[in-house]
């Protein structure tokens, strides 16, 4: 957020603040072959899929070191070394190009099932639609993963659809809907490794709609005034991070004084991993014409 308010950052910012345990509880259940398409706000995607920091700030940065050597920044890169799939910006367009992907890696034997992470924005999309029916009548494993953060940009739910949930949706297509606690990190990953279980044994597409909150703005460009505060201040009460440190802590998996500690650590990767960044090249116009066309 600093970097991007400072102009550094090439293109937005699209925090996932108050959303990080979707990403990271379900990411960590998948196994080496399963595939992943993470949405915009869903770095701890990448960070659990094996994505390092260096990596991250670089392709943020515009790096000539980076992923895509400075030709696109923010939410535009994947590996699919860690089985994450490159997003396309479009809302909803990643749905059908992981089900594809998943059954393409079936095809070839690989034991795989994906996780498409969408907004509730997304949802009212044609893609949408398209995917999910292809998917249930081909009986592909692929688990939607329906981020409900209740506004679709400055767009209230309420003023989206009228069905009482959105995972009431499945039914229309012929499979298991589930609605979840999205800031619960440690039940949602429980959820989430049971469920690609099941998956494996009786391939079959599921809609989960997870319900959190985005506590920033759509992207840092916006300063969300039309949230109500009421709402910010009752899903901070509910903050994804800080429920899991304290249900580690209660359950005698970790003392405060060793997650105060993992706290700073991960401080200090971050500010390591942003300054080698910023002391990197950036591309060179020389090599702007690099990939557009095929070599002879």
């Amino acid at each position: 957020m600093r970097l991007y308010h400072q102009g550094r950052i090439f293109g937005g910012v699209y925090t996932g603040i108050g959303q990080e345990a979707i990403g990271a509880a379900s990411a960590l259940a998948g196994k080496a072959h399963d595939l992943f398409s993470p949405f915009i706000r869903d770095m701890t995607v990448h960070i659990a899929r094996g994505e390092t920091l260096l990596t991250i700030f670089r392709h943020y940065l515009g790096r000539a070191t980076g992923p895509t050597r400075g030709r696109d920044g923010n939410v535009h890169y994947g590996n699919l070394a860690n089985g994450v799939l490159t997003m396309i910006s479009h809302l909803g367009a990643m749905l059908s190009t992981l089900t594809g992907a998943v059954m393409a890696r079936l095809r070839r034997g690989f034991d795989t099932v994906g996780i498409v992470y969408f907004g509730d924005g997304a949802s009212s999309t044609g893609d949408f639609h398209e995917a999910l029916n292809f998917a249930a009548v081909f009986n592909v494993p692929v688990i939607f993963m329906l981020e409900n953060n209740h506004y679709a940009y400055s767009t209230p739910t309420d003023n989206q659809y009228r069905c009482r949930h959105l995972a009431d949706r499945a039914v229309g297509y012929g499979i298991p809907g589930y609605r979840v606690d999205g800031n619960d990190a440690v039940g949602l990953h429980l959820f989430t490794t049971e469920l690609m279980e099941e998956m494996r044994r009786d391939p079959h597409p599921v809609l989960v709609e997870c319900e959190t909150m985005r506590m920033r703005g759509h992207g840092e460009h916006d300063d969300f005034a039309y949230v109500p505060r009421d709402l910010l201040r009752r899903f901070a009460r509910r903050d994804p991070i800080r429920r899991a440190a304290t249900f580690l802590i209660k359950a005698g998996f970790l003392d405060s004084r060793r997650f105060d500690e993992m706290d700073k650590e991960c401080l200090q990767e971050v500010a390591q991993a942003y300054r080698q960044a910023l002391a990197e090249p950036e591309p060179s116009a020389d090599t702007l014409l690099e990939g557009v066309y095929a070599s002879e």
